[in-house]
């Protein structure tokens, strides 16, 4: 079986730490996030870096089996 997840990579403006986020939190509510590592406070959609959907391959039993890019997707209208 496979199943889906839409993520985005991002990346912190001040001290460049990466993180990857669900895309509908990046990209559709285009929220602020606070950096992990500075304290930075700022905007995922415009620091995001790259989208993808991720297949994951689970068993019978709902296990993951398997996870790799299945595509990469815009980021905005503008891409």
């Amino acid at each position: 079986m496979q199943t889906w997840l839409d993520v985005s990579v991002l990346r912190c403006p001040n001290c460049g730490r990466h993180y990857v986020e669900a895309s509908w939190y990046v990209i559709e509510m285009e929220a602020d996030i606070q950096c992990g590592e500075c304290g930075k406070e700022f905007n995922s959609k415009k620091n995001a870096l790259d989208r993808v959907l991720l297949e994951f391959e689970i068993n019978e039993n709902g296990k993951l089996q398997n996870v790799e890019i299945f595509k990469h997707l815009k980021i905005g209208k503008t891409e």
